[in-house]
């Protein structure tokens, strides 16, 4: 059963903010999703306009029925869409949800990507909505993978064949942060600030 109906809140953060996508994001998104090397290691099927206005729509579709969904990642100077983050799948009566991410070439390497998802998978469990996250990547996503363990995510399984990639079977990686995972990080952070301040 779905959540009662609301908007995503805006989440500002260093460089960007995370907002509701628009159907007017789909040039941007259709841009850089077609740069092979943003979906290469993902299960990204073949990027068409088709799919880009899909996408946005099941995007503004979950987020007014009450359901979690993605949220854009635009520049904080111009609003232009850099990317998305937030969540694929989720269910309210288990408490979980399915994190997933992409971002334009031009801004890897930055940390933008690692603020995006502190700050949605942050407001997920601040919010009550949730008490476990999970994500999935292929094996060969090192970079994904690399992300996910920063924010405390623990490799959970291998699961063979999950996805078929553009034709073909890939393994995956299932990825998992409780709640209490997420709280106790941030409360030895806090502890450790204290102490480095006194």
């Amino acid at each position: 059963m779905a959540q009662e109906s609301r908007q995503p809140p805006t989440l500002e953060i260093e460089g960007a903010r995370l907002r509701p996508l628009r159907e007017g994001d789909a040039g941007a998104l259709y841009e850089y999703l077609r740069d092979p090397a943003v979906t290469e290691l993902t299960s990204y099927p073949e990027v068409t306009t088709a799919l880009v206005e899909a996408l946005i729509a099941k995007s503004i579709r979950r987020w007014h029925e009450g359901d979690l969904s993605r949220w854009a990642v635009a520049r904080g100077d111009d609003d232009r869409l850099i990317g998305t983050c937030g969540f694929n799948d989720s269910s309210p009566a288990h408490r979980w949800a399915e994190v997933a991410f992409e971002l334009s070439r031009a801004h890897w390497g930055k940390g933008l990507m690692g603020r995006a998802a502190t700050a949605a998978i942050g407001w997920a469990f601040e919010h009550d909505r949730v008490d476990r996250v999970q994500a999935y990547t292929r094996v060969d996503n090192f970079r994904s993978q690399r992300l996910l363990e920063r924010l405390g995510f623990l490799r959970e399984g291998r699961l063979r064949s999950f996805r078929i990639c553009r034709g073909r079977p890939h393994d995956f990686y299932v990825y998992g942060l409780l709640r209490s995972d997420w709280i106790g990080a941030r409360v030895a952070g806090e502890r450790g600030d204290a102490v480095r301040h006194r």
